[in-house]
């Protein structure tokens, strides 16, 4: 089973590379804006410490990481590069720690690429690439937020350094996944543009139902300045599993200029989920609907829709292979989803995982373990799918579009079939929050026809490909 992670503004750079030779960093980008400096970037870059070679030097021992980044403009020109040499902290032990490295970059308004390279120093065949699309929004004509930072470790300081933003030195948490142990989110962000005092709301929203947690509210009254910066942070404690939005929003009382910045993050805080058998009685409709032969089947098939503690204890109940305790644990997982309304609710499900099965099951998987079936069940059905079996350029591909998924609208899903043969067309990208994000699935979609069959080149984020209108397709909604 695949582990709940959740990478939102950031991907494993090493992504469509094998074997443990390679480097493994992950990447995030931020925008800021200060008045003596105007629009900058922020780059994050934490490498992985157990996949770089440490050496000895004086005092311990330490890791040395080529960088080789740049930033070009939507007509591919390079406005920053920058090539050099990064040692992690020195370490006094067999430790491997991973080390995080920041590079901060001015920059006016507009769209870019972000294209890196990475390469351990000390080890051969170690370099890695990749490549990010982003934006630099206008932040100086009108009250507005730069981004939000998740915050690692943060306290005051006058020290001037990359680490360093109104009088706060920040370490960043490259990550937007809380496990049950993670109980506080902490995080940073700024307000610009403000002419008079500034009343800011915070709420904390359910990504799935758009419910509110009252406990998590908070609302403050800041005075005026060119930049507020906000470091705070929100109790997790009794938050429970699911996908949530910090949601942010400032009013000007001089102006009653409005505005606004959220963050998505995923919370697994799971108590091992017990079904409560004893006192649940058979529903005789409900068992007449599954067939012996079929109850394994339709078991295993509410794994694309249970939380992670309920998933544990179907894989649980299907390895003893006891058809009556499937009967009861199938019935069960209903009536604690649906409530009275379990029978309906499994009937319709029943009718979706037999569509699933027909239309995107396979020689070797079930319909619902496939990416498309499992996407289908969780969310429903697309509003609109684009289907393309031939390209001179691609893989076949599709891609499907909700107009609401829980409070998000417009959220896309691009699946790819590479090895051309089977129906198992799977995930390339996604902008769903908890869902793959890949910003080079064009370069992966187009690599049977990338030159030297690579996508690791940085030099390749420009090329054209005759034939291919994926990125259209993608954007047209």
């Amino acid at each position: 089973m695949k582990k709940l992670q959740l990478f939102l503004f950031l991907f494993l750079l090493s992504f469509g590379v094998q074997g443990q030779t390679k480097i493994k960093a992950y990447l995030d980008t931020k925008q800021f804006y200060a008045p003596e400096v105007g629009h900058y970037l922020e780059v994050y870059i934490e490498f992985a410490g157990y996949t770089t070679q440490f050496v000895a030097c004086d005092g311990g021992q330490k890791a040395t990481v080529i960088v080789d980044l740049a930033i070009a403009d939507t007509l591919g020109n390079v406005i920053y590069k920058d090539f050099y040499a990064l040692d992690s902290p020195i370490s006094d032990d067999s430790t491997q720690n991973n080390f995080l490295e920041i590079v901060r970059v001015p920059l006016p308004k507009g769209s870019y690429t972000l294209a890196i390279q990475l390469e351990d120093a000390n080890r051969e065949k170690s370099s890695i690439a990749g490549t990010i699309p982003f934006e630099v929004a206008p932040l100086d004509a009108q009250l507005g937020f730069s981004s939000i930072e998740l915050v690692n470790v943060a306290f005051k300081s006058e020290e001037e350094s990359r680490f360093t933003k109104s009088n706060y030195y920040i370490i960043p948490l490259l990550s937007n996944y809380f496990n049950k142990e993670m109980n506080n989110l902490p995080y940073y962000t700024e307000i610009y543009g403000a002419t008079g005092p500034v009343v800011l709301e915070r709420k904390v929203i359910n990504a799935e139902t758009g419910q509110a947690y009252p406990a998590l509210q908070f609302q403050d009254t800041l005075q005026q300045d060119d930049v507020l910066a906000l470091l705070q942070q929100i109790d997790l404690t009794d938050l429970t599993t699911g996908t949530y939005q910090l949601q942010l929003q400032a009013t000007d009382l001089q102006n009653n200029q409005q505005s606004s910045q959220t963050f998505d993050f995923e919370r697994f805080n799971d108590i091992e989920t017990a079904f409560d058998i004893a006192s649940m009685l058979i529903d005789p409709a409900f068992q007449a609907s599954i067939h012996t032969d079929s109850i394994a089947f339709y078991l295993e098939s509410l794994i694309p829709i249970a939380k992670p503690g309920e998933i544990r204890t179907l894989i649980d109940i299907l390895k003893i292979n006891d058809t009556a305790q499937m009967r009861q644990h199938l019935q069960a997982f209903w009536y604690q989803t649906a409530g009275a309304k379990a029978y309906q609710q499994w009937i319709n499900y029943q009718s979706q995982v037999r569509s699933v099965e027909k239309y995107y099951a396979n020689n070797y998987m079930e319909g619902f373990q496939t990416d498309r079936g499992r996407v289908y069940l969780k969310y429903g059905q697309p509003n609109t799918i684009i289907v393309k079996e031939s390209s001179p350029s691609e893989y076949p591909y599709e891609i499907w579009t909700y107009d609401k998924i829980g409070i998000f609208s417009n959220r896309r899903f691009v699946f790819y079939n590479p090895d051309l043969v089977s129906n198992n067309h799977r995930l390339l990208h996604s902008d769903m929050v908890g869902e793959l994000r890949n910003p080079a699935w064009q370069q992966l979609l187009s690599k049977r026809n990338t030159v030297n069959g690579t996508v690791d080149d940085p030099n390749m984020m420009n090329v054209k490909h005759f034939g291919g209108n994926s990125n259209d397709f993608f954007r047209q909604y």
